[in-house]
C-alpha cells in the first residue's frame, strides 16, 4: 500500500513529502520515524481501489516456492509475506498477500490466515501449513502445497490440450459449412423456383443456405446463443458433476479418467502424510478432491473402515480407488511406515498410465471429430450436386 506523508526532517528541521510503500499507517509512521521525519499528515493513496485481473490458482504457486525458499534461507515469515506483498504487476494478488500480513501480524496464526484469505488457496494447503508450523517444517509443507497445485494444473491442462484439437477441427468444419451456405448455395438458391422437382436432399440443402442468407444474423444470433447457453449450463456446479459422472462410466474416456483421478487422489494423500497431517484429515482432504460423486463416496467409506479398525491397505481394498496392481505397494508402504513414499510411487505410476490412456482417446476422438466434419459437409456438397443434376437432367 501505498502513502503520501507530510513532515519535518529532524535533521534539518525542513518540511518533507513524499511517498512510501508500507502494509499499514502505523508501519509507515514507524518507517518514516526511522528516516527521522517527524510525521504531521499521511495519506492513503488510491492503490487499494486499483482492480486487477482475478487471482487463479495457478497464481499462486510461484508465490507458494519463494515462500519456501525463502523460510528455508532463514527468512522471518513476515518478511516474506511482506515481500510478496510488494507484487506491483497483480494488484489482486498483492492485496491477498497483505492481508495474510496483517493477519499475522494481529496475532493470528498463518494456518488461520490462509484459511480466511480471500485468495483462492485449495482447502489442503491451510491444512499443509498447519500441519508445517506444528512441526517446524513448514518451508517443506510450503513446497509440498506448491508441488500439489503445480500437479493438479497440469493434470486440469492435460485435459484441455487432450480436447483442444478435435474442438478445433469441429470448429474448422462448422466455419467451412457456413462458407458454403453463405457464398456457393446461393448460387444455386434460384433451382427452389424453377419447375422441374429437386431431390429431398437438395431441396433441404438449397432451402437451408436460402434461409441463411435472407436472415444471417438470425443464424450467428443463434449460434452465439447456444454457445452462451452451453457456457451458461456447464459452469452450473451442478450440471458439471453429473456430466462427469457420465463421462467415467463412458467407454475408454472413464478409464483415462478412473486412472487420472487414482493419481490425483494417491498425489494428494502423499502430499499431506508427508506433511505429518493425520491420516483421517488427509484422507478427507483427498476425498473431497474427488471429481466424481461414486468415487468420492468411496473414498469417504474408506475413512469409515479406517476408523473401524479396518487397515490402510485393506481399506483401500474395499474401496477400489487405486487400480489392483497397486494395492502391493500400498500394502508394503502401510507395513513399512512408508505410507506417504509408497503413494507418491504410486501417484508416478498412475500418472504415467494416464498419459498413455489420454493418447488413446486422442486417438479415438481426432478421427471422430475429421468423421463428423467431413459428413457434413459432404451432404451439403451432396445436396449441391443432386440439385444441379436434377435441373440439367443428367442422371447419376
Amino acid at each position: 500500500m501505498k502513502f503520501h506523508y507530510s513532515g519535518v526532517d529532524k535533521a534539518s528541521n525542513q518540511r518533507v513529502e513524499g511517498d512510501i510503500e508500507a502494509l499499514t499507517e502505523q508501519e509507515a509512521v514507524r518507517l518514516l520515524g526511522e528516516q527521522k521525519i517527524d510525521v504531521f499528515s499521511l495519506t492513503t493513496l488510491d492503490n487499494s481501489k486499483k482492480k486487477g485481473r482475478r487471482v487463479k490458482k495457478d497464481d499462486l504457486v510461484l508465490p507458494l516456492q519463494e515462500l519456501s525458499t525463502l523460510s528455508s534461507s532463514g527468512v522471518v515469515l513476515i518478511d516474506a509475506i511482506r515481500a510478496l506483498a510488494q507484487n506491483k504487476e497483480h494488484i489482486e494478488l498483492s492485496k491477498g498477500f497483505s492481508n495474510i500480513a496483517l493477519h499475522i501480524e494481529g496475532g493470528g496464526s498463518f494456518f488461520d490466515a490462509i484459511s480466511k484469505s480471500s485468495l483462492p488457496f485449495p482447502d489442503y494447503v491451510a491444512q499443509l501449513v498447519k500441519a508445517g508450523e506444528l512441526g517446524g517444517n513448514l518451508a517443506e509443507a510450503l513446497l509440498s502445497a506448491s508441488e500439489q497445485m503445480s500437479y493438479d494444473q497440469a493434470v486440469k491442462n492435460d485435459v484441455k490440450s487432450a480436447l483442444t484439437y478435435p474442438m478445433v477441427l469441429i470448429g474448422s468444419g462448422i466455419a467451412a459449412m457456413l462458407i458454403i451456405f453463405f457464398a456457393v448455395v446461393p448460387k444455386f438458391s434460384h433451382l427452389l423456383n424453377d419447375d422441374k422437382p429437386l431431390p429431398l436432399l437438395a431441396y433441404w440443402v438449397l432451402s437451408a443456405g436460402k434461409m441463411a442468407n435472407d436472415s444471417p444474423w438470425l443464424i450467428f444470433g443463434t449460434i452465439g446463443g447456444v454457445i452462451l447457453v452451453l457456457v451458461a449450463v456447464f459452469s452450473n456446479k451442478t450440471v458439471k458433476r453429473i456430466s462427469m459422472d457420465m463421462l467415467i462410466q463412458a467407454p475408454v474416456i472413464g478409464p483415462w479418467l478412473e486412472e487420472q483421478d487414482a493419481a490425483k487422489w494417491s498425489s494428494l494423500s502423499a502430499a499431506m502424510l508427508s506433511t505429518k497431517v493425520s491420516l483421517i484429515n488427509a484422507l478427507t482432504l483427498a476425498a473431497s478432491s474427488c471429481d466424481y460423486t461414486k468415487r468420492r463416496q468411496r473414498a469417504m467409506n474408506m475413512i469409515s473402515d479406517i476408523e473401524s479398525g479396518v487397515t490402510f491397505s485393506d481399506a483401500l481394498a474395499r474401496a477400489r480407488l487405486v487400480p489392483s496392481t497397486s494395492l502391493n505397494l500400498v500394502a508394503v508402504g502401510d507395513k513399512t511406515g512408508q505410507l506417504a513414499k509408497m503413494l507418491t510411487a504410486v501417484a508416478r505410476l498412475h500418472d504415467q498410465s494416464c498419459k498413455r490412456r489420454m493418447k488413446q482417446v486422442l486417438t479415438l476422438m481426432e478421427p471422430l471429430a475429421i468423421l463428423i466434419v467431413g459428413v457434413l459437409i459432404g451432404v451439403m456438397i451432396l445436396g449441391i450436386v443432386l440439385a444441379i443434376t436434377a435441373s440439367t437432367d443428367i442422371a447419376i
